[in-house]
């Protein structure tokens, strides 16, 4: 009996080291909505892309601004931009509430932004405000320490590959950040991100091959410490009519 113990707490020993060192799991994604369920959002606001756009960098670059008021912030200065068109939906929990986007040289920090604005294939209208966005978005993360990676009016193959790239470069990072903009929908729980070239626009048949699940693209942010989708689009359901 004692040499069966004695082997048991031997077997034990040699899993232990492998399970401490072990990588821990990449924290949930914090998932920020332009706007709230069955609502639209505008594309362009006074400064010339969509308020929920203009909000975050305004709040981005507020230093005294940390995760605790981060997103109670982002809300607001979105209303108020927006004319009170647009109430961002924000995450319930807030880990880590004293962290702050200011720029930080201790941390890694990468971005992946993906903006479509060009719908000519798809015959609905073209985003010059997500163009803007597209533009300015990527500057303001680049300010606050971001390696931005930019993916701007591209289909299916082109952003699966972005994702699988990005997943592999935020693994190694501590924050990560996701921006989504362009045309968007939601049918039912499910949050679409549209693709330029979808075929039918009065159709749902098409969301598979042609569009991208917000949570989805989230599984793509994989740091260690936090992770943020920002989704700067509609969450109507325009199948419907």
């Amino acid at each position: 009996m004692a040499r069966c113990v004695k082997a048991i707490v031997l077997a034990w020993a040699l899993v232990l080291p492998a399970v401490a060192d072990a990588p821990s799991p990449a924290p949930e994604p914090l998932t920020y909505y332009a706007g709230m369920p069955g609502r639209l959002t505008a594309d362009q606001d006074a400064e010339g892309g969509n308020a929920f756009a203009s909000a975050l960098i305004e709040v981005w670059r507020d230093e005294t601004v940390d995760l605790r008021d981060f997103g109670r912030r982002v809300a607001a200065v979105t209303m108020h931009k927006s004319g009170g068109w647009q109430s961002p939906e924000i995450p319930r929990r807030t880990p880590a509430p004293d962290w702050s986007f200011a720029a930080n040289e201790d941390e890694r920090r990468v971005a992946l932004v993906l903006v479509n604005a060009d719908y000519s294939e798809s015959g609905v209208s073209s985003l010059p405000g997500a163009a803007f966005d597209a533009e300015r978005i990527p500057a303001a993360l680049d300010e606050l320490g971001f390696d931005v990676t930019l993916v701007r009016d591209a289909g299916g193959a082109v952003v699966d590959r972005a994702l699988a790239d990005f997943a592999a470069q935020s693994a190694d990072a501590d924050v990560a950040v996701i921006y989504m903009g362009g045309h968007g929908v939601q049918p039912g729980r499910d949050v679409y991100w549209i693709y330029g070239d979808y075929p039918d626009p009065e159709s749902r048949g098409h969301l598979a091959t042609h569009a991208l699940k917000v949570s989805e693209a989230g599984k793509a942010a994989r740091a260690r410490k936090l992770n943020f989708v920002f989704y700067a689009a509609c969450r109507d359901d325009p199948f419907r009519r």
